[in-house]
């Protein structure tokens, strides 16, 4: 284990955790657009197509969030299986005892959420406000 290995190792490290806080980030992120984009449309906008309008623009966003989700989580993985094979390789040759457990994927305190992956809830909540703006949008249109 020399230090570039070190280096390289906490450097991916790093960029797994800033994903990991992007990941969790962006429902929330999202929620609070959709919230801004409703109130705005409904509360300040009286026309049918400006309503339209910005519940499509804020649909969009929301679809382009949930696509940076799936890419932050894509982005993750590769993370994961690099510093599990650096820490695999570094078990096989004695540099140290073991690997970290990184992947959980139930929640045992919980049986009702069991096999459930805290992702999935993620991206369901994102695609919902997605196509829930893109259905105001379409409503809004018909009644035009």
């Amino acid at each position: 284990m020399n230090e570039e290995e070190i280096t390289q190792y906490n450097q991916c490290s790093e960029d797994w955790r800033h994903y990991d806080r992007a990941i969790w980030q962006m429902p929330t992120v999202s929620i609070t657009i959709a919230s801004a984009i409703l109130a705005v449309a409904y509360q300040y906008v009286q026309d049918l197509l400006p309503r339209a309008v910005i519940l499509l623009f804020g649909g969009l966003i929301l679809l382009s969030l949930t696509v940076a989700l799936v890419k932050h989580r894509l982005f993750q993985e590769q993370r994961t299986e690099f510093l599990l094979d650096t820490e695999k390789d570094w078990v096989d040759s004695n540099k140290v005892k073991r690997t970290i457990k990184r992947k959980t994927k139930e929640i045992p305190q919980l049986p009702c959420y069991k096999k459930q992956i805290g992702y999935y809830w993620l991206l369901s909540t994102m695609f919902i406000a997605t196509f829930f703006l893109f259905a105001l949008s379409g409503l809004s249109f018909h009644n035009l």
